[in-house]
């Protein structure tokens, strides 16, 4: 008899928790376009010297299946996946061809904007979403 009401309070009980966490699978359509921003100049440290690098202007263009990001004269392709979703940014993993790691992505919706996360010790770079 307990056994009983325990199974029927489990599924009562799990489906209505399940039922918080949606998987997100794509954008909305307003979030695909080309965001453009620029890396901050920054530096880097060899075994011997230290090295400025100045600011490079980068770009990325989102679309249904895939991503593009031009930094300077480099350009890469590739696609990415919805890590996480909250109520104002989505988090991108974003792969390359060629490309052994993924890029971090933060897309917020209400600021039409998103942060670049770089490799260290490249910094983040904010990117606005261009006009048309």
């Amino acid at each position: 008899m307990k056994l009983t009401r325990l199974i029927l309070v489990i599924c009562l009980i799990v489906p209505f928790f399940s039922e918080a966490q949606t998987i997100v699978t794509e954008l909305k359509k307003k979030n695909y376009g080309v965001y453009k921003g620029e890396i901050p100049s920054y530096i880097y440290s060899s075994d011997t010297s230290l090295f400025t690098i100045d600011a490079t202007p980068i770009e990325v263009q989102v679309s249904e299946n895939a991503i593009a990001v031009t930094i300077g004269k480099l350009h890469k392709k590739g696609s990415y996946h919805i890590l996480f979703k909250d109520k104002n940014y989505y988090v991108l993993d974003a792969f390359f061809e060629g490309d052994i790691l993924t890029e971090r992505i933060v897309l917020y919706e209400k600021t039409k904007s998103m942060i670049r996360e770089g490799s260290y010790p490249q910094p983040n770079a904010l990117l606005k979403k261009a006009g048309r």
